[in-house]
């Protein structure tokens, strides 16, 4: 018997050949008629997301309520830290409500020794209050609030949401073409899907650093020095000092690389705090 596998014309290679052809077929249709082509603020990068605003706020609203039930007995309303969060973060969402005039924008203090913040879908934030130690100042926490209110006006979630149903509806079509029984259907999606968590992590360390950018000229069109970004990313750098895994195999830049990134955009963050 002749082997499919002997001929380019053969059935075994054309198959999968054929379906990687529909899912660039399928996924093109998509991108085309089923999300918006959009520049993101600051970097002027063009991206595609299917979710409107609306959504995005609906998405983020759910989140937040979720987040503020569990934390309830740990949300801060008064004092220093609580203060000069809204303080801030006033000053920061007024710049990004240029981009996103429709978000409605809220920030909670949660207490927690976590030096963490974040902005969900729609502009709710949560800072946790371990994150004020190593802010210190003002300049220092709008560093980290505008980079996370940057990846709410940048629509990361939502960017990231249609990558991955693209992904997994590519994923089947093509894993589809190659597998001969359920199971080896099966098998395929699980490979090609660990293929695909790994691929994703470029991009996520590139919405990172363009959450940087966007969130270094928020901050010094909200009046902060941007200098004081530097110094906040070294005061993250010694604290991280041996805690952080390899770059290549992290969501996130290394904080080195953060550091001399920001150096390199302090000159048009400069004019941005100027207004040129």
């Amino acid at each position: 018997m002749r082997s499919a596998w002997r001929g380019v014309g053969g059935f075994l290679v054309a198959r999968p050949l054929v379906a990687i052809v529909i899912a660039v077929v399928v996924v093109g249709v998509s991108l085309l008629f089923f999300t918006r082509r959009q520049e993101t603020p600051v970097t002027h990068r063009v991206q595609r997301v299917a979710l409107t605003d609306q959504q995005q706020m609906q998405l983020g609203s759910q989140q937040y309520a979720k987040t503020l039930k569990q934390e309830r007995a740990q949300i801060v309303s008064s004092g220093t830290g609580y203060d000069q969060v809204q303080r801030v973060a006033k000053r920061i969402e007024a710049v990004a409500r240029r981009d996103k005039p429709g978000f409605v924008w809220k920030v909670t203090l949660i207490r927690k020794n976590e030096a963490n913040a974040y902005c969900l879908p729609g502009g709710k934030i949560v800072v946790f209050t371990g994150i004020l130690p190593l802010t210190t100042t003002d300049a220092g926490l709008a560093t980290v609030l505008g980079h996370e209110v940057a990846h709410a006006t940048a629509e990361h979630v939502a960017e990231r949401l249609e990558r991955e149903h693209l992904t997994k509806v590519a994923v089947a079509i093509i894993a589809g073409g190659i597998a001969v029984s359920p199971a080896s259907y099966a098998h395929v999606v699980a490979l090609l899907g660990i293929g695909g968590q790994a691929a994703e992590l470029p991009f996520s360390r590139k919405q990172e650093s363009e959450a940087d950018h966007i969130g270094l000229i928020y901050m010094a069109r909200a009046g902060y020095d941007p200098h004081q970004a530097v110094a906040f990313w070294k005061r993250m750098l010694r604290a991280s000092k041996g805690k952080e895994p390899p770059e290549f195999a992290s969501d996130h830049p290394s904080t080195a690389r953060r550091v001399k990134d920001v150096e390199g955009w302090l000159p048009e963050a400069e004019r941005a705090r100027h207004g040129s």
